[in-house]
């Protein structure tokens, strides 16, 4: 059942969003009128028309641009046009942002001083952020959250938490609830609209308290991420303002791969613009988030697809959601596609360094071929922290003042299938002995595990080494694995088991390798130790565990 469960999932996930991004009539045929806008709508819907509104938002007006049809103007909050690259291939289908009385965003403001209470910022009333508790002079982290979400989502809630325990620092979540329902080419579109309104807030408190841009991180789930990407194109095209960070948590994918770079979220649109990559299957797989690289530097932890621990299957999802189909509907298809806020959450607050590596494929950074800290080959601390790993960071202000200088940098690292997550990498070559009796004995099937001992006798956890493979005499293997922090490694056990049923190991006699040695490589301060260790005696039996230390 699990299996069915699990090889169904993608199309059950292409139907749920079909589902969402449709409008039913009564008798639940589809309305064909739902799926694409036509010549007719665009008159009916007063394009050629100007509508004057007042309201919470201050007067605007809805017009058509006389050289241009299809442009929607909301006065002071601009122009969008759904003419290319707004529409094109990736997305045939493109909407205006709805009026800034539906979308209506609220701005909580949080702080060391109000914790759990919200105060409300309106950029157009003065008097919301005098009378707040915004500190212009210290740092203002901004979360927006994704497609059917809103303000209150627990993901949120933590996060502010998690930044306020560390920083004396301005938390303002960006609530667009009401413009994030269905369909989901309507939320597309309205979060260029959030994302002016988000970079008027930030104009507005610079100008009346003295906030700075720089002094701005803006981070954002799924839609979110490229919300945060308007913000900063906003603020640099209206008020030749930029911001200092953009943290884009596995941005959506649909409407928004392989489009021109002014339509989602990019490198310029921050002075540094990280990404963290969980979800980028192919969406048509099943997958939520981009794989390609849009910012400076892109974290793709586990590959960036198929997370540990998100392969439990539906029931028990079900189950932990005390037996709520449609919440475990949610998790089991999520799974993925929600790590990357879990990784960031917990890289605020953990004193494990969450490293990860430049490398330009998945497959050569496990097969160990750049595991290095350079010049030439970046090392960042996924999350949080990975501008301070690289040094970019103002003397001790902590603030992103000018543009990184490299982009599209494409890292790796591994994590653990549950919290903490966080893990250390390390590579490590075996090396089968071509001694004499290793030559005679020939090779054989199984699979290493190994247990790295660091100071003080703290142990890792048995780690898998290799997937079960032939070892032949003289053969070196190499392969980065991840596990527990143990330090400085001195000394390791290493287990071997022959696999019983390979043609390759037929014979008549006790099933055994030869080691030669072992080296481990890992990373400390952003730089490659390595040790070499060899056992006492090379001969290793099936079952059986070996000490190896320092040669």
């Amino acid at each position: 059942m699990r299996d069915i469960l699990n090889s169904t999932g993608n199309v059950f996930l292409q139907t749920i969003l079909y589902l969402t991004n449709t409008n039913f009539t009564a008798d639940n045929r589809i309305d064909p009128s739902s799926l694409m806008s036509t010549a007719d709508e665009v008159l009916q819907n007063s394009l050629y028309n100007v509508e004057k509104g007042v309201g919470f938002w201050g007067n605007y007006i809805m017009r058509t641009d006389d050289r241009n049809v299809a442009v929607k103007c909301y006065d002071k909050l601009g122009c969008y046009s759904i003419n290319p690259p707004w529409t094109d291939v990736s997305r045939p289908v493109s909407k205006y942002p709805e009026p800034p009385e539906k979308v209506s965003p609220k701005y909580c403001l949080y702080t060391r001083h109000n914790r759990h209470t919200c105060q409300q910022l309106i950029y157009t009333s003065p008097k919301t952020i005098y009378r707040s508790y915004l500190m212009p002079t210290h740092k203002a982290y901004f979360i927006a959250h994704g497609f059917l979400e809103n303000g209150e989502k627990d993901w949120i809630k933590n996060l502010t938490a998690e930044l306020l325990e560390r920083y004396d620092v301005n938390v303002i979540s960006v609530d667009w609830g009401n413009g994030s329902s269905p369909p989901y080419t309507q939320a597309v579109a309205n979060i260029r609209l959030v994302g002016t309104i988000t970079a008027h807030l930030i104009h507005t408190m610079s100008t009346l308290v003295g906030l700075k841009a720089e002094f701005c991180h803006v981070i954002g789930h799924s839609l979110g991420a490229h919300l945060a990407g308007y913000v900063g194109s906003t603020l640099q095209q209206k008020f030749r303002q930029k911001l200092g960070r953009i943290t884009g948590l596995d941005p959506a994918e649909p409407h928004f791969s392989k489009t021109d770079p002014i339509v989602r979220l990019d490198p310029s649109d921050a002075n540094y613009v990280d990404i963290i990559h969980s979800d980028a299957t192919p969406f048509i797989k099943g997958g939520l988030g981009m794989d390609e690289p849009i910012g400076h530097l892109d974290f793709y932890p586990n590959g960036g697809e198929n997370q540990p621990g998100c392969d439990k299957g539906l029931m028990k999802y079900i189950h932990q959601e005390e037996n709520s189909f449609f919440k475990g509907m949610r998790k089991f298809l999520g799974c993925d596609h929600v790590r990357s806020l879990q990784f960031f959450n917990e890289s605020v607050n953990t004193h494990c360094k969450f490293i990860a590596i430049e490398c330009d494929t998945w497959e050569n950074f496990i097969a160990g071929e750049c595991f290095e800290c350079s010049e030439n080959r970046i090392c960042a601390s996924l999350g949080m922290n990975s501008f301070h790993t690289v040094q970019r960071e103002t003397a001790g202000s902590g603030v992103m003042d000018s543009a990184f200088s490299r982009s599209l940098v494409k890292l790796y690292t591994i994590t653990g299938p549950q919290q903490p997550f966080c893990r250390d990498l390390y590579r490590i070559t075996v090396a089968i002995s071509s001694s004499e009796e290793s030559l005679e004995h020939d090779g054989e099937v199984g699979q290493f595990k190994i247990e790295l001992i660091g100071e003080g006798g703290i142990k890792t956890e048995p780690l898998n080494v290799f997937k079960e493979q032939y070892f032949k005499p003289g053969e070196v293997t190499r392969q980065v694995i991840a596990g527990s922090y143990v330090g400085r490694v001195e000394s390791a056990i290493l287990h071997w088991t022959h696999q019983m049923f390979w043609l390759l190991s037929l014979r008549f006699q006790t099933p055994k390798v030869h080691l030669g040695y072992v080296i481990v490589d890992y990373i400390q301060d952003l730089k490659v130790q390595s040790i070499k260790l060899c056992p006492e005696k090379e001969e290793i039996l099936s079952g059986r565990s070996i000490e190896l230390f320092a040669c």
